[in-house]
């Protein structure tokens, strides 16, 4: 298959980062520190992406955005940007579910019997979840969990690596239990940890329907009715 350059759209946690792929190397990337801001970021991020290589849109195979779940309005940011330049250039789009990229950077680092539990933080007690072997693969569907000093026993013999903004808040709530046996490293979803991923779905045709494609957001949006009046 010919060179294969593929924009990396993450936009699901509090972080705007996109990344280009050539052949499933990062060879450019823009991130935001700013939390939150993704609509007024991605755009330029994407531009500037692009800048940095001497590439332009045009010159994209494949748009890729981080499938979910995460910030509702965030996935909706990234997963309409990435449907619009599709439709535009008549490319694939591609999708990586979100704890498959914040368990991604970690896999080398798993000693023997361990796995990874990539967390995101759904407020509270509770995590979205999922656990990951060292070829990266899931070893279950996306669950949320509500988590309890009893949490993930099954996995204490052979340990865990927690990775995610949900790291800190699980390592918290295990703290009393004096289990030794689990690593933690906070972190971020990041566009530079798809590059790979999506190169091997782009060669191997796993495309997403453009036309019917929405995010995994696991829960519906918390919306609220506005108490006073507007006039």
């Amino acid at each position: 298959m010919k060179d294969a350059y593929i924009l990396c759209i993450e936009t699901s946690g509090p972080q705007c980062s996109v990344a280009l792929s050539h052949n499933g190397e990062c060879i450019s990337e823009c991130v935001t520190d700013d939390a939150w801001h993704h609509s007024q970021y991605l755009t330029q991020h994407i531009s500037d992406c692009l800048s940095k290589v001497n590439l332009s849109i045009k010159d994209m195979h494949s748009i890729a955005i981080s499938h979910g779940p995460g910030s509702y309005t965030g996935l909706r940011v990234g997963s309409s940007t990435a449907k619009g330049i599709c439709y535009a250039l008549d490319i694939p789009l591609i999708s990586i579910p979100t704890l498959k990229i914040i368990a991604q950077p970690y896999v080398k680092d798993l000693s023997v019997g361990m796995h990874i539990l990539a967390t995101i933080d759904a407020r509270r007690d509770e995590i979205y979840y999922n656990i990951y072997d060292k070829n990266l693969k899931e070893l279950q569907s996306t669950q949320s969990h509500v988590l309890t000093p009893d949490s993930f026993l099954n996995f204490r013999k052979g340990g865990l690596y927690v990775t995610g903004d949900g790291a800190k808040k699980t390592r918290d709530m295990l703290h009393n239990s004096g289990d030794e046996s689990f690593k933690y490293r906070s972190s971020y979803p990041s566009a530079q940890y798809m590059t790979e991923l999506v190169h091997n779905k782009y060669i191997s045709k796993k495309y997403e329907d453009i036309a019917y494609y929405s995010p995994f957001y696991m829960k519906p949006p918390n919306i609220t009715t506005r108490k006073k009046p507007l006039f």
